[in-house]
């Protein structure tokens, strides 16, 4: 009986420990908005909508030239709008009209806990309900561009939506197992994969009410059936393992396009040669939406 108690203890406070570990890095800080649409010129409106699930979200509308194309812009884990913005002014200035967005739990928007691309597809979805809300936008497919956690969300509402005609990210992750799995490894290198990675699964399903392995920008990438999809990703990413890009690029159909920049860590490929940068997303968009 003594043996069983142990191991019950063992086994609990294990669990305990894992669940902790992984519950604190779902309430993340709020960072500012360091940068706004008039450091670059921009004239913009700060505007106001509602996820799907009716969470409150904060973004900046960025108008232009009516009869040219709308992109939505989704930002990393961790940040906020801001971090998207020079990109952003880059495509404003090659002509297309903008919306940046906050999820829910970063920057403007209500919400304090992120699910890591779960939950942060309603809010995409409500972007692009709140463009087909603006009687003086055209109801035409529009772009999307996201970096990391907002690149998978982005893949994952595209492979379901067609209000999206075109999809560009870098360093998305392939499914949130495997990244739950491989970032448990490089924060915490001393804790042992095997129970660990099983308990904060376990805890992800109790949390979120799925198993992660079901939140798969992977699936989104098999379902665009011919809408265009670029993937940008840096050859030296450790955080978003190449192998998982090229698998997702190789199960793609046509038109698809991956650029691997050679020297670029995680999200490094702008800093690198925006010029290029912005010249790559720019091409991408002006062919795939007419």
């Amino acid at each position: 009986m003594i043996i069983v108690e142990v191991v019950f203890l063992v086994i609990f406070w294990t669990w305990a420990l894992a669940a902790l570990l992984f519950l604190r890095n779902t309430v993340l800080a709020r960072l500012p908005l360091v940068q706004t649409p008039e450091s670059f010129n921009l004239s913009a409106q700060t505007v106001r909508f509602l996820a799907t699930d009716g969470v409150g979200l904060e973004g900046w509308l960025v108008p232009g030239a009516s009869h040219q194309p709308w992109i939505i812009l989704c930002h990393g884990l961790g940040t906020n709008r801001a971090d998207v913005l020079e990109i952003g002014a880059g495509l404003h200035r090659a002509g297309f009209n903008l919306l940046l967005f906050d999820f829910r739990g970063h920057g403007g928007s209500a919400g304090r806990t992120t699910s890591f691309g779960w939950r942060e597809q309603r809010d995409l979805e409500g972007a692009l309900a709140f463009l087909g809300q603006q009687p003086e936008i055209p109801a035409k497919p529009y772009g999307v561009y996201g970096i990391s956690m907002g690149g998978s969300v982005a893949l994952m509402v595209a492979g379901r939506d067609e209000r999206i005609g075109a999809v560009a990210v870098e360093s998305p992750y392939t499914n949130l197992e495997e990244s739950i799995g491989h970032h448990l490894t490089l924060i915490y290198p001393g804790v042992p994969k095997v129970p660990f990675h099983w308990y904060v699964l376990a805890t992800y399903r109790m949390r979120f009410g799925i198993w992660p392995r079901y939140v798969s920008a992977e699936r989104g990438v098999r379902a665009l059936n011919g809408r265009p999809l670029l993937l940008i990703h840096g050859a030296e990413d450790s955080r978003m393992p190449l192998a998982g890009i090229t698998t997702m690029f190789n199960n793609a159909s046509q038109p698809k396009d991956l650029w691997v920049v050679e020297g670029s860590g995680h999200l490094g490929a702008y800093a690198l040669n925006p010029q290029a940068y912005l010249d790559r997303l720019t091409r991408f968009f002006h062919a795939s939406l007419k």
